[in-house]
This record gives C-alpha cells, structure tokens and sequence, in this order.
C-alpha cells in the first residue's frame, strides 16, 4: 500500500490539488461563488464570518482562513477582502503566502466595485491555476497522512461497530507515523477524564477537561445547560440513552491510542505524529472546518443514521453500521460496516479496509459528498456578532 499526493513547497502532501478562493468576510460570498463557476480548478471557501467579532473571535477566523489555505490539498490561493471588515485580508494573504504556495489578493474597496475585481480575480486565478496544474502526485510515506474524524447523526450501532472501526484506523495510522485529530467536545462530555488518562502529558490531559469545563460555563453563562442538548433527539430515536453512553461511543474512535496532545480550533499540530484532541464542537460544519484548518486531507465520518455533509477541501468518507440507512441513506455511505453487527468480520479486518479505503479517496478516488457536491463550511465563534 503506498499514498501518493501532491507535495507542497513546505514538505506537506496533499490528497487533493485546489485552488481556493477565500474571502476574509462572507459579505463577498457573491464573489467567490461566481469566480468558482468561471475558473475550473477553484473552490470557494465561504463563511458567514469576518466582521463584527470580539477580538478573540476575530483571531480565531483569522487564523483558520490561513490555516485552511495552508491545508496540503490547496495548492494555491487567491485571498478576497472587502474593505472595511474586521479580518483583514492582507493577513490571511501573507499567512498562506508564507507557505511558498502561489497566492494573490484583492480588496473590492480599492479595485473599484465587483466588475473590476471579477475580472483582475479571473486573471490572477488563471497563472494560479495554471501554475497548480504542474503539480502531480508523487509517491510520499504514509505517514504523510493527516485524517479527522468526527460522528454525526449518530445512533446505537455508531458506538458499537463504525467508531469503533475507525479507532483501529487511528492505531494503524499512528504505529504508521501519521497524525489523527479527534475533538467533538460535547460529545465527549461525561467521558473527558477517561480521554485525560490516555494523554502522555498531564498538562495537556488537564487540557481535555478544561476543554469540557469551558463548554458547559459558556452555556451556564446564557442560561442553558449544554447537557440538554446531548443526547440529541436524532440520537435517543437511534437509540442512545444517556450522555455517557454517547461520549464512551465517541471516544472509541480513537480506542486506547495515547494521547499526544490538544489543539485550540483550526490549529495545526506539531511535527509529532500522534493522536490528537482539538477543541471544535460536535456540529457538522464547524467540525470539519476546524479539522481541515488543522491539516486534516482526509476526515472519517461515521453516522447512525445517515449525516450528508462534507467539506469543500477535505474529502469526507462516511462510514455506517447500521443495516437500514445502509439502504436508506446508500448514496450517502461509502464504507459499510454493519458486518460488525452481524459478526461477520472482526474489528481488525474491518479496520484495514477501511484504512485501505482511505488511503484510496488520499490517491484521488472520490467520496459521496464529493460525487454529490454535498459540502460546507462555517466557522465556530464564541462570542456575539455585534
């Protein structure tokens, strides 16, 4: 089994090859959308964020546009601001920039109105693409290899046969040398302190809990408890029960693999290879955003009963155990696993295969979401739009 991908100029290897289109605030969303219709090749990255945010939140979608143009599946960029948002673009520009990719900027402001800056975007994403193009897969190490995974729509069969099969992914991945980033803190809320106990640090174990502890505050602090909203109503139809029975099953996508550190979100992590924790939340599009900035080329998505949603540069593979979506939901799943289930395939089996699958969609075969264009992007804030 080998990966081949696409090497970028700061040595990291891409499953894809895009040229992103990235707005520093959703107000040119517009934009984006016709440069992407005009220019094959481009993906636009929109998001309602970018302006009116505290300062904290202002950094953070700041730091996840770079960190989305640094993603080894973008080849090049071409950064778009308008001109009076908080979220500069000249910074997300130099960010990416930094990288050696190809990249160009434009402010509606200064060019002069949409007209203008379609045209000068089309020509600059033209050399872009142009340049991208060149780029072919080479044969690169597997532990080259950057996967997320979350679980969404999740239900009885997800705790006892897809998490499960992706936490021996995430042990072959990492005996391997690659890294593999997990997160979803509501969801593993009531199982944090057994996820402290796999981290090789005890700061960084203290960090899992906070992450929690922050979670459950910010909603006291408006008045809600965030342990209402797990289980969700999707997940007691699917059958789970209660809030620890949801986390243990959360957790398992990981098993016993230790814990090499946490990650704040859309933070990429070290040179280490490893599992780690990032603080996003369990909702679909925020989730993926933040594993994609994180460097995450493919993300591994179990579901119960059947999440649609992928992400604009990160295939999405969507994993399901359960028999009924798997007729239901099939131009949705692409990895079946209900043979877990039935006891027709042990846990290690079905982990390799879907290893295998994965390190195929990283070679370039195409998931469901992608067939189906089924994709989007938001971007976790945690304070008020002013």
């Amino acid at each position: 089994m080998e990966f081949r991908g696409y090497y970028r100029p700061d040595g990291k290897v891409g499953a894809r090859n895009y040229v992103a289109i990235i707005p520093a605030t959703g107000c040119i969303n517009n934009l984006c959308s016709h440069l992407e219709r005009l220019v094959r090749g481009t993906v636009a990255i929109r998001h309602d964020q970018g302006c009116l945010h505290p300062k904290a939140d202002t950094e953070q979608v700041t730091r996840t546009l770079i960190n989305l143009g640094k993603n080894p599946n973008i080849g090049g960029a071409l950064v778009l601001g308008l001109g009076c948002e908080m979220v500069k673009a000249d910074e997300v520009y130099e960010g990416i920039r930094a990288t050696g990719k190809p990249v160009d900027m434009f402010v509606m402001h200064e060019v002069g109105g949409m007209i203008s800056t379609l045209e000068r975007s089309v020509r600059a994403l033209v050399n872009i693409v142009a340049k991208v193009s060149k780029t072919q897969r080479e044969k690169a190490g597997l532990d080259k290899l950057v996967f997320g995974t979350k679980c969404g729509s999740s239900d009885t069969t997800s705790g006892l046969s897809s998490n499960l099969v992706v936490g021996e992914v995430c042990k072959i991945m990492t005996k391997n040398g690659g890294k593999f980033i997990q997160g979803e803190i509501c969801d593993i809320m009531g199982g944090e302190y057994a996820l402290k106990k796999l981290s090789v640090d005890k700061e960084q174990g203290e960090k899992i809990v906070d992450y929690v502890r922050d979670l459950y505050m910010r909603g006291y602090n408006v008045g809600a408890d965030v342990r209402g909203a797990q289980v969700t109503a999707g997940n007691a139809a699917g059958g789970l029960t209660t809030l620890v029975e949801k986390a243990l099953g959360a957790n398992a996508k990981g098993d016993d693999v230790p814990i090499q550190g946490t990650l704040e979100y859309a933070e990429i992590p070290p040179d280490k290879p490893g599992r780690y924790i990032m603080n996003f939340p369990g909702h679909g599009f925020e989730n993926l955003t933040g594993s994609a900035a994180g460097g995450a080329i493919v993300h591994l998505f179990t579901t119960g009963r059947g999440a649609p949603n992928g992400n604009p540069i990160m295939p999405t593979i969507k994993i399901c155990g359960n028999s009924k979506t798997l007729k239901t939901m099939s131009e949705h799943i692409d990895v079946d696993v209900s043979s877990i289930i039935d006891e027709t395939e042990t846990l290690e089996h079905a982990g390799e295969r879907l290893y295998e699958f994965a390190v195929d969609v990283a070679n370039g075969k195409l998931t469901k979401c992608e067939i189906l264009n089924f994709e989007g992007m938001e971007i976790l804030i945690k304070g008020p739009v002013m």
